[in-house]
């Protein structure tokens, strides 16, 4: 499993709740799966607050967004791994 965290997702099964009952910056969650296309929306706060979780996985992502994720986690001191078949990235 990449994800080993709980995630929103995780805690609301948990908790037998929808998981828009959960709050989204409840401390109890560790890890976060986003999609490209949501990063679009990210102001400068939120995207501190994602880059805060233990455990974070970004999918469908662009190569240029690929970059900003790589960038924005060196800023913080963050060591970087990025993983793919390479067939977008060209």
């Amino acid at each position: 499993h990449i994800i080993t965290k709980p995630t929103r997702l995780d805690l609301a099964h948990e908790r037998g709740c929808a998981v828009e009952e959960i709050d989204p910056h409840d401390p109890n969650i560790k890890a976060i799966v986003i999609a490209g296309h949501e990063l679009r929306l990210l102001d400068e706060a939120q995207w501190g607050s994602l880059l805060d979780h233990e455990q974070i996985v970004f999918a469908r992502t662009t190569p240029q967004q690929k970059l900003e994720i790589v960038e924005r986690l060196q800023k913080r001191g963050e060591i970087v791994a990025v993983t793919g078949d390479g067939v977008n990235d060209a």
